[in-house]
């Protein structure tokens, strides 16, 4: 038996604070399929991480340190947090203080770049793949004294150099692992004051081929589907056990295949629960009106949806399997069934021009509800060994030189991104539901927790993030968003080219490519 610290890094509380699923279900095989003793660290609320990273590790003596690492940066938006910096200097060096035996990295963003993260936080051990097997397998070899090569799913870095970096393992059966246990690992008291949702996966893996995308290679290129009556029996126990009512499906996309999501909110509906559902991935070009009717019956309160444009040549770019009729029809049903909707716009594709940033603009304003958020980001994050990277490095080697660790965005040739940048500014005030990013502009924990506090009293089932469109609605009344505007126009007079090291990524042109390519 070993004794394993498992921490969560994830500090980074946008939308809300996200709680530590995958860790959960780590955690939850460690105990209960290898007999192992493990202490969970949350640090996302952590005011003091060094001191907290101390106490533990002293009180608790463990034998191996694991820790997840979710996001590299947060993607969105004209200015880029490179979040990893923080983790290195409020999780990993203290615990590489604290501790001298072995540290191993896993999660989301390990899947990405592994090798590179090893480098950066000059680490020993990352972990791809299912955490469940690779973590169970590296905690019995520790406990018994065995060495870790050949470990399946396991890189290994030794005086600088990765000495292994094996494929990443895949759990096959789903319905084999046990019911994760958030409520025995985490105060869920502060993620319920955010309204944080419980997480649940259907399925894992993703058949899409989109041009920016690593979900397929995160977690593989096929579905894994789980049996849609464990997914509700999940909720049941999971809503049961921690109080939670609101979940979120976690897939890649939740509605394909269509048949699975169908077959899973039936189920759900056969439990009669009082839920408050919502899910980050909703694919314009499986929805149709039985769907959505299912999803309403089983407790659907809002969606998103990754539309990303509004016009066929950059959605062909980004090799999407869907056109903007299918977005068009995705959003008349949508307004039919009176179902809230966050839609996600992404400009600055390869193709993107001024006049289909215009015209992606355009549409989304009258398609959208007046109270549907549009969430508009500002070019598109190169990651390490998605089709888009693959296509860079071919024609550009030298256009990275961390295999895209560190923020890379596309400029396309028709187009700046600062000019995208200043386009959607002007619409976001024309449209009191476009929300433009940037991390000056992340929501504020003080609005959540009054937002889902007020929500609560009245119970109402409207989405927390309605309250930003209120807000805006109310700034333009007693003229604070004409003062806004007005400024910002000012300052557009003297408006100079952005520095790549402010913006926090680099910039890469993307190359032409011609039929003899």
């Amino acid at each position: 038996m070993a004794k394993v610290l498992l921490i969560n890094s994830n500090r980074f509380k946008h939308p809300w604070p996200v709680i530590p699923f995958g860790l959960c279900c780590i955690a939850t095989v460690l105990e209960t399929n290898g007999n192992h003793n493990v202490h969970f660290l949350d640090l996302c609320f952590s005011l003091n991480c060094a001191e907290d990273i101390r106490k533990t590790v002293r009180n608790f003596m463990p034998d191996v340190i694991g820790i997840t690492v979710r996001n590299i940066d947060d993607t969105g938006g004209f200015n880029v947090h490179f979040l990893l910096d923080d983790v290195k200097k409020d999780v990993i060096d203290y615990c590489k203080k604290e501790f001298s035996g072995p540290i191993v990295i896993g999660g989301p963003s390990v899947g990405i770049n592994g090798r590179e993260m090893l480098d950066f936080f000059d680490l020993e051990y990352a972990v791809r793949g299912d955490g469940e097997a690779v973590m169970l397998e590296f905690a019995n070899r520790i406990a018994n004294q065995q060495p870790l090569e050949g470990l399946k799913g396991l890189i290994i870095r030794q005086e600088k150099v990765i000495v292994q970096d094996m494929e990443p393992f895949r759990v096959q059966d789903l319905d084999s692992l046990p019911f994760p246990k958030p409520q025995r690992y985490l105060n869920l008291g502060h993620y319920r004051r955010f309204g944080s949702p419980i997480q649940i996966q259907t399925k894992r893996g993703c058949t899409l081929k989109c041009s920016y995308c690593t979900y397929n290679k995160i977690e593989g290129k096929q579905y894994r589907l789980i049996d849609p009556k464990r997914v509700a029996n999940e909720i049941e126990i999971l809503v049961k056990e921690t109080g939670i009512n609101h979940v979120e499906f976690a897939d890649s996309i939740f509605n394909v295949p269509l048949f699975h999501a169908k077959e899973v909110l039936r189920e759900v509906i056969r439990k009669n629960l009082d839920l408050r559902l919502h899910t980050m991935g909703l694919s314009p070009a499986a929805v149709d009106e039985e769907l959505l009717d299912l999803m309403k019956r089983a407790g659907f309160n809002e969606v998103d949806i990754g539309a990303e444009s509004m016009c066929d040549v950059v959605l062909e770019s980004l090799a999407k399997n869907f056109k903007r009729a299918d977005v068009l029809n995705t959003a008349n049903l949508l307004k039919k069934k009176k179902i809230p909707v966050t839609w996600f716009i992404m400009l600055g594709a390869p193709s993107e021009t001024r006049e289909t940033v215009l015209e992606t603009l355009n549409t989304i304003g009258s398609v959208a509800s007046k109270w549907d958020l549009v969430f508009i980001s500002t070019g598109v994050r190169v990651y390490n060994e998605s089709s888009l990277a693959q296509e860079i490095l071919k024609r550009n080697i030298h256009g990275t030189m961390d295999n895209f660790l560190h923020p890379v965005k596309i400029e396309p040739n028709e187009i700046a991104l600062e000019d995208i940048r200043a386009i959607t500014k002007r619409y976001s005030f024309r449209f009191p539901n476009f929300y433009f990013y940037e991390k000056e502009r992340i929501i504020p924990g003080w609005l959540l927790i009054t937002g889902n506090f007020v929500l609560k009293m009245f119970r109402s089932r409207q989405p927390v993030w309605r309250l930003l469109i209120l807000l805006k609605r109310i700034e333009w009344i007693f003229g604070i968003g004409l003062i806004k505007r007005r400024k910002y126009e000012l300052n557009m007079n003297s408006y100079k080219r952005e520095s790549q090291k402010n913006n926090g990524f680099s910039l890469i042109r993307h190359p032409k490519i011609t039929s003899d390519n």
